[in-house]
């Protein structure tokens, strides 16, 4: 039987739902969600047998009955369909699956009490760090930048970044007018200043989404005191030594704020990249510069506009040979499909999306996964990489192709993989033989190596084998996009 792990989990349950269910499915709903297998008892540790439910229409009623009752847990997030019955060596299990929940659900908790949640580490539920407590309940909010600031005025701002946002607005929008606002006024005119209603005077109050994006950086960590941005240009990721450094708190950026660092690191972005394949017949530069420059752009606006700004963990940009790095605290809001495929963006910060789109900086909403993952296949390098935590995502865009992020391949190896690239990253042995100079001995071993090192993937038997590229699941999703468009097109013709 499978081991359990961070998403699968055995429970003994002959004619009642056990008590100790409650607690996996509070932290597989506050972690990724998982698989709870009813039927299997675990005499040892790691030795798992099926002894079977015995009364699996009652054990089912009850948990229907229970996971429906907010008394008992906050949410219910499973569905008849979710709940399956199965024969293993004539024995009757259940299986109960549960998905994540949303931001706006978490902590889910038992028992009506907030305190009484978990979360999943490896194959046991523990309960919640305070960090990861205090997460789950400030991200379950819509928006976390709104918070009206009481004795926070205009004097806590880096006006020379507000009067360049200014100039930017002028220069896109052709608003001359907001030339003659006073700090104050421009500001409450932008929403970054709102009245507090709950105060009888309807004073106007700096919003924390404001303090971000236009603040001192001293104002801004005695609200924020893990604020830190970071942006490092590097050979790789093992090389100690940066080549060039933008940092809050650095001596060079003495008020580096949401808006400032923008503007710095989108300069040292795109001046770094590079111009190959580029030279269009006109001497100018050509679409991979072009494409990149959107791609890093997006990107960059992405990881400000949706970070959680309470956590002690940087933001951290990289900016290495082979590709760019881009990580922030907080995760995603939507799922990998719908960022690639460009669906509504769902932001925790709406202080600083509306800024960043008012000067045309984020253009329309939900366009940043599509921009990236478009330039990537134009110029066919490798797929972008989404890794997502429960509190964080990480956004790797390649500057190079598949082969080339490949290190240490044989020659027949990469006749291999670039044979793969060339045919919609399968490969069977007749194929390779028919097209490459390899002998039927070369060919194979090389496969074999390359399935060995996880390159290749392997399906079917015999005559019927064949090898596939071992790509992400971003590929994967771009693929279904990409086939899905194909087929609208044809249908359009």
């Amino acid at each position: 039987m499978q081991p359990e792990g961070v998403d699968l989990e055995y429970k003994k349950s002959k004619n009642s739902l056990p008590k100790d269910f409650w607690p996996t499915y509070s932290a597989f709903a506050n972690t990724r969600g998982g698989l709870i297998v009813l039927g299997v008892d675990e005499p040892e540790k790691g030795k798992f047998v099926i002894e079977g439910v015995q009364s699996p229409s009652k054990v089912i009623a009850e948990l229907t009955s229970l996971v429906t009752n907010p008394k008992k847990v906050s949410a219910c997030l499973i569905s008849d369909k979710d709940v399956v019955i199965r024969s293993v060596n004539h024995k009757t299990v259940i299986e109960v699956s549960i998905r994540q929940a949303d931001y706006y659900q978490k902590p889910v908790f038992l028992n009506g009490s907030r305190d009484s949640c978990y979360v999943r580490l490896g194959d046991g539920d523990k309960r919640p760090s305070a960090g990861q407590y205090k997460y789950m309940v400030a991200n379950s909010q819509q928006y976390v930048d709104t918070e009206l600031l009481e004795n926070y005025t205009v004097d806590d701002l880096d006006l020379n970044s507000l009067e360049e946002y200014r100039n930017l607005m002028i220069k896109n929008t052709a608003r001359n007018e907001l030339s003659s606002l006073s700090p104050q006024d421009f500001l409450e005119h932008l929403g970054c200043f709102q009245i507090d209603r709950r105060d009888a005077k309807r004073s106007y109050k700096m919003t924390t989404g404001c303090l971000l994006f236009f603040g001192k950086f001293n104002a801004i960590i005695q609200r924020f005191p893990g604020f830190q941005l970071d942006y490092f240009r590097k050979s790789s990721s093992y090389d100690e030594k940066w080549k060039r450094r933008i940092s809050s708190g650095d001596m060079n950026y003495p008020e580096l704020n949401i808006f400032s660092f923008y503007v710095l690191v989108l300069k040292a972005l795109t001046d770094d990249i590079s111009d190959r394949f580029t030279q269009a017949s006109d001497l100018t530069r050509g679409p991979y510069y072009s494409h990149m420059k959107l791609a890093v752009k997006e990107a960059l606006v992405n990881t400000l506009m949706h970070a959680y700004y309470d956590s002690d963990t940087p933001i951290k940009i990289f900016d290495y040979d082979d590709y760019y790095e881009f990580f922030n605290p907080g995760d995603m809001r939507v799922t990998k499909e719908e960022f690639i495929h460009g669906s509504d963006s769902v932001s925790r910060n709406s202080i600083i999306s509306l800024l960043l789109r008012r000067v045309g900086i984020a253009e329309k909403a939900g366009s940043g996964g599509p921009t990236i993952f478009n330039a990537a296949q134009a110029n066919h390098l490798r797929t972008p990489d989404i890794i997502r935590k429960t509190d964080s995502t990480t956004l790797r865009i390649w500057k190079i192709d598949l082969l080339s992020s490949l290190k240490g391949l044989t020659h027949d190896q990469v006749t291999v993989v670039t044979y793969a690239m060339e045919n919609s990253s399968k490969i069977s042995i007749k194929g390779l033989l028919k097209t490459t100079n390899l002998s039927e001995f070369k060919a194979r071993k090389a496969v074999k190596e390359l399935v060995e090192n996880k390159i290749l993937q392997q399906y079917g038997n015999g005559k019927a084998t064949r090898y596939f590229l071992n790509t992400n699941e971003e590929t994967g999703i771009l693929g279904y996009k990409m086939m899905l468009k194909k087929f609208e097109d044809q249908f359009n013709k």
